[in-house]
């Protein structure tokens, strides 16, 4: 029998902050027994093991895309797995990172984030948005009421193929830990897996296999993302469905580019964090 994540015994304080991050996040709950309850996930729970790499390609800028994460992560605490989170942010920032994912999460713990310079310069490509923050401090709640789960990142915005260096700190990862449940979130091109692409997911397939990696690719029936798609900074914009409005993960696509997508309905753009800056938050 599935033996549910417990959630620890909080005080007012720590209360108070998980009833508000339930509220922003929908898909962690936290029960009149102090059980962690998920949304349902279509598909998944083929997927829920030890050893398994998730590599999720998502349209960056959305709400989405990190909430999925999340999703799985809740799924996966469930089946008490020790869990692995790799995103696509300089890695060179990954202390900051961990710092604050083990932190009391006041203001001034978020405002090292906020003040790095990837997440506060001038162009924001989506990858720092406040749906990433909300992760982030998903993640952190979590781990600070026993969850065993860590986070590392993965680009080097400097290399000359961002790909090769993606795959390696996911592959080291994946062998440092190799009984954690593995899920990467990076943009739908970096985790290609078709022979010659070039791009981090063929990397990482060739290295474990089919029976270890799974790629997917984002699935919605339309919606808005911040992103450039004229070269003068990203925005809020609309996109075109690449589905049926169908939520989970789903096999058999008609591409050999990923083994599947995961489909999360309609998409909603997600503002860059450092608008909080200057917010009393």
């Amino acid at each position: 029998m599935k033996k549910p994540f417990q959630i620890k015994t909080f005080n007012s304080k720590a209360l108070i902050l998980l009833i508000i991050v339930s509220g922003v996040f929908g898909c962690i709950k936290k029960t009149s027994n102090s059980k962690l309850t998920c949304d349902s996930i279509p598909g998944l729970d083929s997927l829920l093991s030890r050893e398994k790499i998730i590599l999720l390609g998502e349209i960056h800028g959305t709400k989405e895309g990190p909430r999925f994460v999340e999703q799985i992560v809740c799924h996966a605490l469930e089946d008490s797995l020790s869990i692995s989170i790799g995103l696509e942010l300089p890695y060179f920032d990954e202390q900051v990172i961990k710092t604050f994912i083990n932190s009391k999460g006041e203001i001034s713990d978020k405002s090292k984030i906020l003040n790095l310079p990837f997440w506060s310069q001038d162009y924001q490509d989506g990858r720092t948005s406040k749906a990433m923050l909300n992760l982030l401090e998903a993640l952190r709640v979590l781990k600070a009421n026993g969850a065993d789960i860590e986070i590392f990142l993965l680009d080097d915005p400097k290399s000359s193929d961002r790909n090769i260096e993606m795959a390696r700190r996911i592959i080291h990862k994946a062998k440092e830990k190799p009984s954690n449940f593995l899920i990467v979130l990076t943009g739908n091109y970096h985790n290609m897996i078709h022979k010659g692409s070039g791009q981090m997911g063929r990397y990482v397939l060739d290295e474990f296999g089919e029976k270890r990696v799974v790629s997917l690719n984002q699935s919605y029936s339309g919606g808005t993302a911040w992103i450039d798609t004229t070269g003068k900074g990203a925005a809020a914009t609309k996109v075109k469905g690449r589905s049926k409005n169908h939520i989970g993960i789903f096999f058999g696509t008609k591409t050999d580019k990923y083994h599947g997508t995961f489909g999360v309905d309609s998409i909603h753009h997600s503002v860059p964090a450092k608008r909080l800056i200057n917010q009393n938050r």
